[in-house]
């Protein structure tokens, strides 16, 4: 009679041999997104896990396995975009209380004749 003891050999022959590369492909995936997130924020650590859980089932003396498997990565950062909120609640581009310094020269008479 042949005995098991070994974590890794139960794990190898799980799901007639099956479960082992699926678990080394999600490994992999998730390792892949972490590494992307992070080639893209190289100063932020990005976090994840890969989770297996076995599930017991004994009767008379035979058991099943059952097995599940779950990866979590955080969510890819998104970048903001910055709006004004004009007087009639619409969104602006342009600061409201500034003048915008790229539309071209003021006529400086205008300006003179306001301010006498």
């Amino acid at each position: 009679m042949k005995k098991i003891r070994d974590a890794s050999m139960i794990i190898g022959m799980l799901e007639n041999g099956q479960f082992n590369p699926a678990l080394s492909e999600e490994i992999g995936d998730t390792l892949k997104k972490l590494a992307d997130m992070s080639d893209e924020n190289p100063h932020a650590t990005f976090k994840g896990t890969t989770t297996v859980k076995l599930a017991f089932s004994v009767k008379d003396g035979m058991v099943t396995i059952g097995v599940e498997m779950d990866s979590k990565t955080p969510k890819r950062p998104r970048k903001n975009s910055v709006f004004w909120v004009v007087e009639d609640g619409a969104l602006s581009t342009e600061h409201p209380r500034q003048h915008d310094m790229f539309a071209g020269p003021r006529d400086a008479s205008e300006r003179a004749s306001v301010s006498q």
